[in-house]
């Protein structure tokens, strides 16, 4: 006897009742709560996909059983490309320091400063660049990155965030941000930034402002280093358009302290670098570093000593004096007034 189509029982699972037709005389009685039907025969998927080509891909879904109660028929989808997952370096470093343990953190030392950040963005570098300068108590004891995607206008609110961190508990500890802004920021531009915040922050002050250079050339087979420094910096920077044009051979670094009376615990050093570039001598590269050092607020006891201590030692004839082998320093004012680097 062949087994009954399945649309027979198809229809035996839709009724509720079925007649006992072996005893015409006897009641209909209510058939068992299983179902009719056979167990699901395995299906090839293999087979199926390879049917369709590389481009489709089989998906199982939990519900499908429940939503299509007969359908035995796998579901095929077309594949989406895959979206490649971008890490914002930047988020990742700051999701390590909100979440690891303070006594862990402070026992750490993150030194990106060689190493060039991937996929971040001004948002998320400004973030991690406030969040460390305003937490020295939760921060490690060094950290150190460049920030490639900052522009010139949060340079002045970054340094007015980093002198609002609160003391250390114990110790000190220091920051250091490499920030090249997407937009050449002069000196002139970033010395006009602290002066304006010196005129509207109380107790903003600038401390120990210098600038030194150094001026390379090359004369047939010899190279002689000049060098010249100034605490000039406003002139230095009405005279360094100058020798943005025409040093090729001269690189010039300079360094502001700023803090805030009254507050002794932080303090943040602003260097500015103006260098040649290798690759391109007729280009140059520009960075500015904060450097920020918060220190706790205990007594502190400060020891100097100056020992009074003779050395005696024989001369040779052929060794050189030693004044005239100290290296002698210029004034960097005068040098760029007066001297015509096109003619060297």
């Amino acid at each position: 006897m062949s087994a009954p189509s399945r649309t027979v029982l198809r229809e035996l699972t839709a009724t509720k009742y079925v007649a006992n037709y072996t005893d015409e005389y006897q009641l209909e009685t209510a058939r068992a709560g299983c179902s009719a039907l056979p167990p699901q025969p395995n299906i090839n998927h293999d087979a199926i996909i390879e049917g369709h080509g590389e481009d489709v891909e089989l998906v199982e879904d939990k519900n499908y059983r429940s939503l299509h109660r007969i359908d035995e028929t796998p579901k095929l989808v077309d594949k989406k490309p895959s979206k490649a997952i971008i890490r914002d370096e930047a988020v990742k470093v700051l999701r390590d320091i909100q979440t690891m343990p303070i006594e862990n953190l402070r026992l750490k030392r993150y030194d990106f400063f060689s190493q060039r950040w991937f996929n971040t963005t001004r948002e998320s570098e400004k973030a991690l660049v406030e969040h460390v300068l305003l937490h020295p108590n939760q921060r490690p004891h060094y950290f150190a990155a460049q920030c490639r995607m900052l522009s010139a206008e949060d340079i002045s609110s970054l340094i007015l965030t980093s002198l609002l961190a609160e003391p250390k508990e114990t110790g000190q500890n220091v920051v250091r941000f490499a920030i090249q802004a997407k937009t050449a920021m002069p000196f002139q531009q970033l010395f006009a930034i602290l002066e304006k915040l010196e005129m509207e922050i109380e107790g903003f002050q600038m401390t120990d402002s210098f600038v030194v250079a150094t001026l390379i050339r090359s004369q047939s087979k010899s190279t002689t280093t000049r060098r010249l420094r100034t605490t000039n910096c406003r002139e230095y920077g009405n005279l360094e358009p100058g020798l943005d044009s025409q040093g090729r051979l001269m690189a010039s670094t300079a360094s502001i302290t700023c803090s805030i009376r009254g507050k002794r615990h932080v303090e943040t050093r602003i260097v500015y670098n103006n260098n040649s570039s290798a690759r391109d001598p007729f280009r140059r590269y520009r960075y500015i570093e904060l450097e920020q050092t918060v220190k706790c607020m205990n007594r502190r006891v400060q020891i100097v000593e100056e020992p009074v201590e003779f050395h005696e030692f024989e001369v040779e004839n052929d060794m050189v004096s030693l004044r005239n082998g100290m290296v002698l320093v210029d004034d960097l004012i005068s040098f760029l007034e007066t001297f015509e680097l096109d003619e060297e």
